[in-house]
């Protein structure tokens, strides 16, 4: 049985952890001083954690309020920054359940919209996206220079 709920404090450790196996450029140690930031900025900003039987975190999906996302009708939209599950546990509905809590907390946020991207070649993530209501309404590329 997975148990999903709203990542606390106390639970920033196990939310950086589940990230750097997410973003394997990037320690733990600095994601834990990214979610810092990230909780403290204006707009909010949350994950949400699936646990196992014995309370171990399997999986992870955080999302924030931006102020705009592709496709969106209203400039402020939810959209999920990163969504993570345990190999272990993949193909048995974890990342739905997380997807569930995100779209639950943006109707109460009151937002209508819920965006989300992957890479272009992530024919998985891609797969997935349309299984759970998602539709492509954009492709892009970002350029970007040092000043």
């Amino acid at each position: 049985m997975i148990r999903v709920r709203r990542a606390e404090e106390a639970d920033h450790p196990a939310w950086a952890a589940l990230l750097a196996k997410l973003h394997d450029d990037t320690s733990a140690a600095d994601f834990e001083a990214e979610i810092a930031r990230w909780v403290r900025l204006p707009e909010p900003y949350v994950a949400f954690l699936a646990e196992d039987q014995a309370g171990i975190a399997v999986g992870l999906i955080d999302a924030r309020v931006r102020n705009y996302a592709e496709g969106a009708p209203q400039l402020r939209a939810a959209y999920v920054e990163d969504l993570w599950v345990d190999p272990d546990h993949r193909g048995a509905g974890v990342a739905r359940l997380l997807l569930g809590a995100v779209e639950n907390w943006a109707r109460g946020e009151s937002l209508d919209w819920l965006g989300s991207d992957t890479w272009p070649h992530n024919a998985a993530s891609i797969a997935w996206h349309g299984a759970n209501g998602f539709a492509e309404v954009e492709r892009l590329i970002v350029f970007g220079k040092p000043l």
